[in-house]
């Protein structure tokens, strides 16, 4: 019989075990003690017998079986061992005269010392020259457990599980309840027929129902699961475990099957299973991913220092310095853009994606978008075109900031993926039925690679690239996609491609389009910085700077800046420092991460000392790595005038002191 999982007491023997009997029998000739070590680990009794039926070798499992020592059993026959009942079972077996099959192993019971009764299963074989050899299965846990049948039948009335019960022939006796609520049937619709007929129907699985049969006919306990239909022809799962009951000469007078619902686990499994293999692909990804991020830090990085080596050496002349020099810059803008990219995608993830509804110049916006694209187009030989339908309005209701970032991403992406030919944005209203409200439709057309179709239906996720191996010509890490499809559905749109490998791409997007008013003040794309005029430059000139910074070469390149605007400058190396200089300065360019004191806890003491001493308060313009939305929070919180995220340039960084300095009066002095 089949084993239940984890029941090691009503494991059955198979012929290998008769088998296994021989080879070890054979190898007790080469090494007897080796032989004697491996049956002793058996579970089942091993034993041989000589020609007259006595026993002359009983393995340790014969103790636990009888109950007694196996040195006390031999010499003495098997059938002082057996009772009178089954002695006829007992004496054809050990003739021959019955195949040792899994369906027609001879039960026997055993006398035990203690006068109790031992069932077991016997397969014998006879060897030449008289005698046999053979194994004895205890099963007499699993007879108990056959007369509790009946018993557990008043418990199947009442269990969840479908229980049915049919007869020797495989005719249906009875069925519980709850296989009459799952199923339809009641017992009066189903008795006397095979479950099978009843309940299989068109995708049944056949190898299934076959294997069903190969079982029943063995005579063994199995478990299996399969798809059967209810009366009304809904397919529902079932995990069936059906045990035969026999009764006192061995021969099977019913089967009891015992069925669990399993439809929703199936389901719930197949989802786990769709969910893994989209996290193996997604983990995929990001290995990718990491790969290429490497491979584009390191390039231009590869570029950044060593044109900074060759412009270090005595013999380079200007132009060779002025080369050298292009690249780093040039180096240091793809540097830029990979972590801008990366920082865009932790906003998304995190929902710190800021989206504003203000008025907007449509057309000024769309040309400044594309007004960077067009070099890089010109440069690789391509016709650019932005063509913006005259039907659209010239001031709309939107954020230009995130609108200039879509157009910007996707004709850059153009640009980069075409070779020859052309690249067109065109901008229009998107046709309008009487229940759609009109949309802005964008569309980014080029003559390029295209996009193979199963890439397209992933085009759009994150880490995803149009070729990722080794041989790409491209460069990028697969973000400004995913980053364009996160922005367009933030501001309540939707972006869609359409494209045939070596026929170029066409990405379409649409946004709500809300015309406002002309007399509202539009706003174009925000510049990268404030607009601060020349004037106001010059009025913050020779402002006393106290730059609050620990690392000597940003301290550095900050002093360049600030020297060349005119501006004397101190330097603090840590927060306490800088505590202590504020009061005699005109302005503070607070580091955050520092050594000793911070930042942050640096601004909040200066912001203390200056309400006890009711001094106004000198601007505090926080320098950070981070570029997060929660770091200029905290950064505001703190106390800080401004924000400026690092890398810092030098045109940003006079205009956002010109911006955080009061006005001052003819004579110089702060208003």
């Amino acid at each position: 019989m089949t084993p239940r999982p984890g029941d090691a007491d009503v494991v059955d023997p198979t012929d290998l075990h008769v088998e296994a009997t021989y080879r070890l029998t054979e190898a007790l000739a080469a090494s007897e003690s080796q032989m004697l070590r491996r049956v002793q680990l058996l579970s089942e009794v091993v034993f041989e017998i000589d020609a007259h039926g006595c026993f002359v070798f009983l393995n340790d499992a014969w103790e636990k079986a009888i109950g007694a020592p196996p040195a006390a059993a031999l010499g003495h026959p098997l059938r002082e061992y057996v009772l009178e009942e089954d002695l006829p079972i007992c004496e054809r077996a050990l003739a021959g005269h019955q195949p040792a099959t899994p369906a027609t192993r001879p039960l026997l019971r055993m006398r035990r010392p203690d006068g109790g009764v031992t069932w077991v299963e016997l397969s014998v074989d006879r060897i030449a020259g008289g005698g046999a050899v053979g194994v004895l299965h205890d099963v007499t846990q699993q007879k108990l457990a056959q007369e509790e049948l009946t018993k557990l039948s008043l418990v199947a009335s009442y269990t969840d599980n479908l229980v049915l019960i049919t007869d020797g022939r495989g005719r249906t006796e009875w069925v519980n309840q709850a296989f009459t609520r799952r199923t339809g049937y009641a017992l009066d619709e189903i008795a006397g027929r095979p479950p099978g007929e009843v309940l299989q129907g068109p995708d049944t699985d056949p190898e299934t129902v076959q294997r069903i049969r190969d079982q029943l006919r063995e005579g063994l306990s199995f478990e299996t699961e399969i798809l059967n239909y209810t009366k009304a022809g809904e397919p529902y799962w079932v995990q069936i475990h059906i045990t035969p009951v026999r009764d006192d000469h061995g021969a099977i007078e019913r089967y009891v099957s015992i069925q669990t619902d399993s439809t929703e686990l199936r389901r719930t499994q197949g989802e786990l299973e769709v969910a893994m293999v989209r996290a193996e692909a997604a983990n995929d990804a990001k290995t990718q991913f990491l790969a290429t991020v490497s491979h584009e830090m390191r390039t231009p990085l590869n570029a950044i220092l060593g044109s900074a080596e060759l412009a270090l050496t005595e013999d380079a002349t200007p132009d060779e310095l002025t080369e050298h020099l292009t690249r780093i810059n040039s180096g240091a803008e793809a540097l830029l853009k990979l972590i801008t990219d990366v920082l865009d995608v932790s906003k998304i993830e995190t929902g710190e994606i800021d989206v504003e509804q203000v008025p907007m110049d449509l057309r000024a916006c769309l040309r400044d978008a594309v007004m960077p694209i067009r070099t890089r187009a010109a440069a690789k030989g391509l016709d650019f075109e932005l063509v913006v339908d005259e039907a659209l309005p010239a001031t709309v209701l939107g954020d230009p900031g995130r609108l200039r970032q879509i157009v910007t991403n996707l004709a850059e992406n153009a640009v980069k993926f075409t070779d020859a030919g052309s690249v067109v944005v065109e901008a229009a209203v998107a046709e309008v039925t009487p229940t759609h409200p009109p949309e802005l439709e964008i569309r980014v057309v080029d003559t390029g690679i295209g996009i193979p179709r199963d890439v397209q239906e992933r085009i759009f996720e994150r880490f995803v690239q149009v070729d990722s191996t080794t041989t790409r010509r491209t460069g990028g890490v697969g973000l400004g996609l995913n980053i364009v499809r996160s922005l367009v559905e933030a501001l309540g749109g939707t972006v869609a491609v359409v494209s045939r490998p070596r026929e170029g791409a066409e990405f379409r997007v649409r946004l709500p389009l809300v015309v406002v008013a002309a007399t509202e003040a539009p706003a174009a794309a925000p510049p990268a910085q404030p607009d601060i005029d020349a004037d106001a430059r010059e009025r913050a000139a020779r402002t006393r700077v106290l730059v609050a910074e620990d690392n000597d070469i940003n301290f550095a390149v900050l002093e360049a800046y600030l020297t060349r605007a005119g501006h004397p400058v101190e330097r603090a190396v840590d927060g306490n420092e800088a505590v202590a200089a504020a009061p005699g300065c005109d302005l503070i360019l607070m580091d955050v991460e520092m050594p000793e004191l911070d930042g942050l806890e640096a601004t909040r003491r200066i912001r203390e000392r200056e309400r006890e001493r009711g001094a106004e308060p000198v601007p505090v313009l926080a320098l950070t790595a981070h570029a997060l939305q929660e770091y200029r929070e905290r950064c505001l919180d703190a106390g800080c005038t401004g924000y400026l995220a690092k890398p810092v340039r030098m045109a940003a960084l006079l205009d956002a002191i010109a911006a955080a300095l009061p006005e001052r009066d003819p004579g110089g002095t702060r208003t």
